[in-house]
């Protein structure tokens, strides 16, 4: 199956007989052909035949982009699932593009390969960055190591199916990942017991770190929070204080800082002091 995109605007009038049958089918499916050609008039007042009609939904089907079944049709859940692994590289790629700044002695052509430096507006944005970054990679390869060494540990307050799924389907690759936290408030043991009830190795220490570290693959990843945000993050964990986390540090204006080092053997010897 062809990766085709066709991305109707959710909430205004399709601009063409295709978009306006994958709008109806995002709302409502199954449908026999009959009954998409009429949520069409009725939807959108659209003047389409039946016969353009017809022939959008043989298209769209021949596309891998609708399936049939009992001569009714709904949307292709296989098309959906490619059609967001597309724009998560698009989006992770460009994403990164656009946060690249050089610094001395560092060329953006040397940043692109070997080191690359970030600045992000804030925390939730250099999460985000990350997440697409390693996605990207690691589903690429099997049976590594990810390790992590943090000071507080907040995600998993935040997490939604998808991120379920995302831990589900690496370990299914033979990825093994590692946590050292300094912070053990109870929200960061929510976070080890989640961690924990996918097979995941999460550990609390006394350590505190200058900045928090990932180690995967052949990256070597430090990520610098400004002393003020780390301080006020570690007491809203205490205090259970999910609305002002979210507020006060996860989305507040700062300087976030994110270098990455392509470099293996830097790389696993991170992973063996964390493990």
């Amino acid at each position: 199956m062809g990766l085709n995109i066709l991305i109707p605007e959710i909430n205004n009038k399709p601009e063409n007989t295709k978009d306006a049958v994958i709008s109806i089918l995002t709302i409502e499916w199954p449908l026999t052909l009959r009954g998409i050609f009429y949520k069409i008039k009725k939807q959108y007042s659209y003047s389409s035949s039946y016969q353009s009609v017809y022939k959008a939904v043989k298209e769209l089907c021949e596309a891998g982009i609708l399936n049939e079944k009992n001569k009714s049709y709904e949307i292709n859940i296989e098309w959906i699932k490619k059609l967001q692994s597309f724009t998560d590289i698009v989006e992770t790629n460009y994403y990164a593009k656009q946060r690249i700044h050089s610094i001395s002695g560092v060329s953006e052509s040397k940043s692109s390969e070997d080191l690359i430096i970030l600045n992000f507006d804030t925390i939730f944005d250099a999460e985000k960055y990350l997440y697409y970054f390693m996605k990207n990679e690691l589903l690429k390869k099997k049976d590594d190591k990810i390790c992590f060494k943090m000071n507080s540990e907040w995600r998993p307050i935040f997490y939604f199916r998808a991120e379920y799924n995302y831990y589900k389907k690496l370990i299914k690759k033979g990825h093994k990942f590692y946590f050292l936290c300094s912070g053990n408030s109870q929200l960061e043991n929510f976070s080890k017991e989640f961690y924990k009830s996918l097979g995941i190795k999460y550990k609390f220490t006394k350590e505190n770190f200058a900045n928090d570290t990932i180690a995967f693959s052949d990256y070597f990843i430090q990520i610098f929070i400004p002393a003020e945000l780390k301080r006020e993050m570690s007491e809203l964990l205490k205090k259970n204080n999910v609305l002002k986390l979210l507020e006060n540090v996860l989305q507040k204006n700062s300087v976030i800082k994110v270098i990455i080092n392509k470099d293996a053997h830097l790389a696993n010897e991170i992973k063996k002091q964390i493990k």
